[in-house]
């Protein structure tokens, strides 16, 4: 067969967070109490790392966190944060080893999308970041324009395992879902999303995620089953989060690609 798409999560698959997030968050704090921010430094640490467990990619971390010390929307003291932030992650931010070569080598065959959850501008901005923007744009010579195959969202109603994302790049990339993959290192949002659609999964081996089991990802996210549309009982949901490969870097990609399409 014919490998017509290939679709990858963002977080800890092509970028992988962890590595200097504490340095950038302790930096962050520790200038928002020097700007003004009424609390503790090691209070402030605990609490921010508190919000951002909700959803680590939402935009308001530090209008939360200034809020909740100061009792309102101080501007000085949450763009201290947020610039801070940036100015460390943007001299530290990598790429997850070998995404530039597998990706550029990928994307000779089919085209590529990416697949995320969360805030659309954010997560498109550590794309560009990451410089590896250009192998999900796409020239389509008879329309004369440049198509960008970037799919995000952070509306808990339709992020992944909930189809929206995949059906929309199925809108604007001619792909089948029996023959496009896709690569993520959830099992509950990737595999389980992917599986359902008849997509072939990939499930990598790395950042915050790599430790849990398929019975622990049902577990933390079966009480949110509904709101994605999912029905079916828990052994059926197991065996749908259950990948078709694993790999421990995206350097094995490329040979399960050739493995599918029987080269």
């Amino acid at each position: 067969m014919k490998v017509e798409c290939i679709h990858f999560d963002l977080d800890s698959v092509l970028y992988i967070p962890s590595s200097f997030l504490e340095n950038t968050l302790t930096l962050s704090v520790k200038v928002m109490i020097e700007n003004g921010l009424r609390a503790d430094f090691s209070e402030a640490l605990a609490k921010l790392k508190e919000i951002r467990e909700t959803d680590s990619n939402a935009s308001d971390h530090f209008d939360r966190l200034c809020h909740y010390f100061n009792g309102c929307f101080d501007p000085i003291v949450i763009a201290s944060g947020v610039e801070k932030y940036w100015d460390c992650k943007s001299g530290n931010m990598m790429a997850a080893p070998h995404a530039h070569y597998v990706l550029g080598h990928l994307a000779q065959n089919c085209p590529l999308s990416i697949i995320s959850n969360g805030r659309p501008v954010k997560q498109a901005a550590k794309l560009v970041r990451l410089g590896l923007a250009h192998f999900f744009t796409h020239y389509d010579p008879r329309k004369g324009v440049y198509e960008r195959f970037f799919y995000a969202t952070d509306d808990p109603a339709l992020v992944k395992p909930n189809p929206f994302l995949w059906e929309k790049a199925r809108e604007e990339i001619n792909f089948s879902f029996d023959q496009a993959i896709m690569v993520g290192d959830r099992y509950w949002a990737d595999m389980l999303g992917a599986r359902r659609l008849g997509m072939m999964t990939v499930k990598i081996s790395q950042g915050e995620h790599r430790h849990e089991s398929i019975p622990e990802a049902y577990e933390k996210n079966i009480d949110n089953a509904s709101i994605s549309g999912l029905t079916g009982s828990r052994e059926e949901i197991l065996a749908a989060m259950q990948p078709d490969y694993i790999i421990n870097s995206l350097d094995e990609l490329p040979a399960i690609v050739r493995s599918i399409e029987g080269e």
